[in-house]
């Protein structure tokens, strides 16, 4: 099952080859700054993260292990919550973080789970683990299966609770390896939830890991299994991961929106961001009760999932996984017809975590229904305008006035319009006074 892989050029930066993902749209570098504050998205709102994140404490204290490539530490949004980690190419893991190299699709995946801005679990702390690394000749983010299965045993040996794969076919022989499916079947049983990406070939995928992992497709901003994804009786649930309406462009209102190293942003679509949706919620239902069991995270995920065809037990529901009821509502009597009438409702506190009994196969536990304290509202990142194909300058830290949307050209032509050592908000600007166009440009499908 052959994933197409997408070369993306930013302004004068150099070429970024983006593992597992179907499109990406990467922003100008920005100023250092603080971390940005959440923003609303429509792949949390589809999957009903917000409600949900204050249930769950945003997962403080639950360790994300993303097995991936190297994840950018330094990102503002990440910043003081990304260990060390390992490397782990060669099938031995060395402690320590991984050098810098041109697979930059960790950052993405490492941001969905965590990030301040746009992750699902955004005081979860993350574990990088490098299982891939670029491959000069090919221009391509690869690993082996030894190396994955030694990441694996490293992050459940350090105390991940959560480990997020977002490998697919980056791994050659990752479905028929049996060192692999070893290494998942000993993560479980150390109770740590395994999350695996199905993958973007279109077509039906099968179970290699015996039931012991989660294994994830992705949705559209539809609802719908996105056009790429892999499905059928393999597949355990659904997430958001895009779906864009034109090949090789993608926009914030169709991809998944995360974070880029060099503090930049990215959109991009593929299981590989769905897979880390569903990463995030496990931290949460950690975060809400760290008593909890490996197969009760499992079958809170499962059993509260919304039907969806060809997608296991259907779409990710992160409300209902934590226990987050809906306001309840009355009916006023008034002839003709009743009218729907809310009923305010006070906050009330969450209940303190408690420590869950750890039978082997348990019947999905009952969570009190919580209702979040308020969330202030923040202002939703800009998008293009002028043409639904055009991909939009995303820029998700609030500014006095929206940065105008552009659209594609070839980098060359542009880059000499902007004064050397011009980044962030300015060379965005300055493109668009003088052209009109983006700064990026992108190749075919390979």
């Amino acid at each position: 099952m052959a994933l197409a892989t997408y070369r993306v050029w930013v302004s004068s930066l150099r070429a970024a080859a983006l593992a597992g993902c179907v499109a990406l749209l990467v922003t100008a570098a920005l100023p250092a700054a603080a971390a940005t504050p959440v923003q609303q998205t429509w792949h949390t709102d589809q999957a009903r993260v917000p409600d949900a994140r204050s249930a769950g404490r945003g997962g403080d204290g639950v360790v994300v292990a993303v097995l991936d490539s190297w994840v950018d530490r330094a990102h503002p949004d990440l910043a003081g919550r990304v260990l060390a980690g390992a490397d782990c190419l060669g099938g031995t893991c060395s402690p320590g973080p991984a050098s810098a190299d041109q697979c930059d699709h960790g950052t993405h995946v490492g941001g969905t789970v965590a990030a301040t801005s746009f992750g699902v679990a955004p005081r979860s702390t993350l574990l990088p683990v490098r299982v891939l690394a670029y491959d000069p000749p090919t221009g391509e983010c690869v690993g082996r299966p030894d190396d994955v299965a030694a990441g694996i045993r490293w992050a459940v040996a350090q105390g991940a609770r959560v480990l997020n794969l977002s490998l697919g076919p980056d791994v050659p022989g990752l479905s028929g390896s049996s060192a692999i499916p070893a290494a998942v079947a000993e993560a479980a049983q150390a109770g740590a939830v395994v999350v695996f990406s199905a993958g973007n070939a279109g077509l039906p995928v099968t179970d290699s890991y015996d039931g012991h992992a989660l294994i994830v497709a992705a949705t559209g901003p539809s609802g719908a299994l996105a056009s790429y994804s892999q499905r059928g009786s393999g597949v355990d649930l659904a997430a958001p991961g895009g779906d864009p309406a034109t090949p090789d462009v993608c926009t914030r209102e169709e991809c998944v929106l995360s974070l880029f190293p060099g503090n930049r942003y990215a959109v991009a679509a593929g299981t590989s961001m769905a897979a880390p949706q569903v990463s995030g919620v496990a931290a949460l239902l950690l975060g809400q009760a760290p008593g909890r069991t490996q197969e009760q995270v499992v079958e809170r995920l499962l059993s509260t999932a919304r039907p969806l065809a060809d997608a296991g037990r259907g779409s990710l529901d992160a409300r209902s996984a934590l226990g987050v009821a809906d306001a309840p509502t009355t009916q006023a009597q008034s002839a003709p017809s009743p009218v729907p009438v809310p009923v305010p409702v006070e906050p009330i506190d969450p209940p303190a975590p408690a420590t869950v009994p750890a039978p082997r196969r348990p019947p999905a536990e009952p969570v009190a229904p919580v209702v979040p304290a308020p969330v202030p509202s923040l202002p939703a990142v800009p998008s293009a305008a002028s043409s639904p194909t055009a991909p939009a300058v995303v820029e998700p830290v609030p500014a006095p006035a929206p940065v105008p949307a552009v659209a594609l050209r070839p980098v060359d032509a542009v880059a000499e319009r902007v004064p050397a050592g011009t980044t962030g908000v300015a060379a965005v600007l300055l493109l668009a006074a003088a052209t009109g166009t983006a700064y990026a440009r992108r190749a075919t499908r390979r």
